[in-house]
Parts: C-alpha cells; sequence; structure tokens
C-alpha cells in the first residue's frame, strides 16, 4: 500500500529534520562546554600570573630595602654623636626586621608560584587532552550535520516520488489526517490495538484489515490503520 510507504517515509524524513535541528543546539553545547573549560583555564593562569606579579613587587621591595639598609651603614661612619648613632642603629634594626620579613613572604611566594605552576601545568595537559576531544566531537558533529542534509533532501525527494504514486481522493484524506494536528496519518494495528491511540479496535474490524480489502481507519482515533504482522 502507497499510503504505507508514503507515511513510513514521511516519518523518517521528520526524525532526520528533528536530528538536523537537534544538532546545531548539541554543537553549541559543545561550545559552551569547552568554553568553560578554557575559562577556568585562564582563572588559574591569571592567578598564577598574580603570583608572579606580586613576587616581582616583593622582590622590588626587597632591592629598595636593602638600598636602604645600605644607605644607613654607610651613615654610622659620618655620625658625630652617640645619639646620632644610636638612632641610626635603631633605624637600621628596623629597617632588618622589615627586610626580613619581606625575605619570609617572598619564600612563601616562591613555594606558592611551584605548587600553582605545576597545577597549571598539569591542567593545561588536561585541557589540551579535552580540546582534541573537542575539535574531534566538533568535525564529526559537522560531518554528521551534512550526511543528514543530504538524507534529508533524499528521504523528502523520495516522499515527493511517492506522493504523485497515490491517487488524488487517497492522498488528500491523507493530508486531512496529517493536518488535524495528528501528525502520524497511518499507523499498524497489531492484535486489536492501534499504535496511533493505543485503543482496542472492534474484532470484526480486525478481521477486516486483515483481508486488507479497503482504506479503514481506526474508530477511535480516525487515524488509517493497517495490519501489522509481528511474528515474525
Amino acid at each position: 500500500m502507497l499510503l504505507i510507504e508514503l507515511q513510513k517515509m514521511e516519518s523518517a524524513t521528520a526524525k532526520i529534520g528533528t536530528q538536523k535541528r537537534d544538532l546545531p543546539i548539541r554543537m553549541n553545547e559543545l561550545d559552551a562546554e569547552f568554553q568553560t573549560l578554557c575559562a577556568a583555564m585562564e582563572g588559574e593562569q591569571e592567578e598564577l600570573e598574580n603570583l608572579k606579579k606580586l613576587k616581582r613587587e616583593k622582590d622590588g621591595l626587597l632591592q629598595k630595602g636593602q638600598e636602604t639598609l645600605r644607605k644607613a651603614k654607610e651613615r654610622l661612619t659620618e655620625v658625630k654623636t652617640n645619639k646620632e648613632y644610636q638612632s641610626i642603629l635603631k633605624e637600621i634594626e628596623t629597617i632588618g626586621t622589615k627586610n626580613g620579613q619581606i625575605e619570609d613572604e617572598t619564600i612563601s611566594l616562591i613555594d606558592q608560584l611551584e605548587e600553582r605552576e605545576k597545577v597549571v601545568k598539569a591542567k593545561k595537559e588536561e585541557l589540551e587532552g579535552q580540546r582534541r576531544c573537542y575539535e574531534e566531537g566538533k568535525a564529526k558533529m559537522a560531518q554528521e550535520l551534512d550526511s543528514l542534509a543530504s538524507a534529508l533532501e533524499e528521504s523528502q525527494t523520495k516522499s515527493d516520488v511517492l506522493k504523485k504514486q497515490v491517487p488524488a481522493d487517497m492522498l488528500r484524506k491523507y493530508e486531512q489526517i496529517k493536518n488535524a494536528g495528528r501528525g502520524v496519518a497511518v499507523v499498524p494495528v497489531w492484535k486489536e490495538v492501534c499504535d496511533g491511540c493505543h485503543m482496542h479496535i472492534p474484532p470484526q474490524l480486525y478481521n477486516e484489515l486483515q483481508k486488507f480489502k479497503s482504506l479503514i481507519t481506526c474508530p477511535n482515533c480516525s487515524r488509517i490503520i493497517y495490519w501489522e504482522n509481528r511474528n515474525g
């Protein structure tokens, strides 16, 4: 029966069309997931750069502190009174303490930097692996999208060919049922149950359906029905 073939072909066309519409959404989701990973990597890298910047600042402060300490010690040779001598000694002590604190902070920063560099290196390697998966997945989806476009065109062409072979009155009824909001116009029946509405049809109608002598519609959902032998 041509209507059965037409329905199967149009159902296949609709399925391909759905896949073709959904695939770009999946591609966008893949893009978003990878961009999230890249953003996380950028955050790790930014934290590393901030630590490096802070260390440079500490190095600068320490260098300046050491220069200040050197100058203070030179001034000791120029003092003329004990009071001035004691004052510079106190200043030297204060500068030395401050420099010591900066050195401790710098050592701590060096430890943090080493740890952070290890983390960033590991995450970069991980991201590269994920990048390869992302690019392979994106390429595969793009190829699939091209295949779906070709399959959709081919399926639509076959549907058009079948429509031309269906008698006008049967095609009109088919389109009316499909356009009535039921989507599918032709459905199989097995063991007295309609696949369209999943309701039982009368036994006598089921017997007539198996003889396949005329166009029959389901008394419950009004779809065109046909008997489908599912025993083998």
